[in-house]
C-alpha cells in the first residue's frame, strides 16, 4: 500500500511539473487561498512557500522572490482581495495587506498597509483607502 501513496504522489508532482512548463506558470500548490485567479497565460513564478490570501488576481509576467537565498519559508505574504498588475516583483520579506492593488511594472521591496496603491519602482504607495 506505501508503494502506491509513493508512485501516485511521483505521478501527480510529474504531471505538476509538466504543466507548469507547459504554461510557463509555476506555482506550489498549498500556498494559495480560494477563489485565486490567474488571468491569460504567461510568465509568473511565485516562490515556494508564499502564502496568498483569498480572491486574489494576478495578471501575466509576475516574479514573486526572495532578496537573498537565507530567507527562510513564509516570510511573503499576500492579503485577501490583492490585484497584482502584469510585471510585478514582489521581493521578500514583505506582508502585503488586504485589498491592496500593485501597479503595472511595480518592485514592492517593503511592507504594504491595507488597501493600499502601489506604483513605481521602487513601489510606493499613492493611495490608502
Amino acid at each position: 500500500m506505501k508503494v502506491f501513496h509513493k508512485s501516485a504522489y511521483a505521478l501527480r508532482w510529474l504531471r505538476w511539473r509538466r504543466l507548469s512548463q507547459k504554461y510557463d506558470v509555476t506555482v506550489f500548490p498549498n500556498n494559495v487561498g480560494s477563489n485565486f485567479h490567474l488571468v491569460y497565460y504567461g510568465f509568473r513564478h511565485i516562490l515556494s512557500g508564499t502564502k496568498i490570501g483569498r480572491s486574489c488576481t494576478i495578471l501575466p509576467m509576475v516574479l514573486v522572490g526572495k532578496k537573498s537565498p537565507n530567507l527562510s519559508y513564509w516570510q511573503i505574504t499576500i492579503g485577501n482581495n490583492c490585484y497584482i498588475g502584469t510585471g510585478a516583483t514582489i521581493l521578500g520579506p514583505v506582508t502585503i495587506g488586504n485589498n491592496v492593488t500593485i501597479g503595472a511594472g511595480a518592485v514592492v521591496t517593503k511592507d504594504i498597509p491595507d488597501g493600499a496603491t502601489v506604483v513605481g519602482v521602487p513601489g510606493r504607495v499613492v493611495k490608502t483607502l
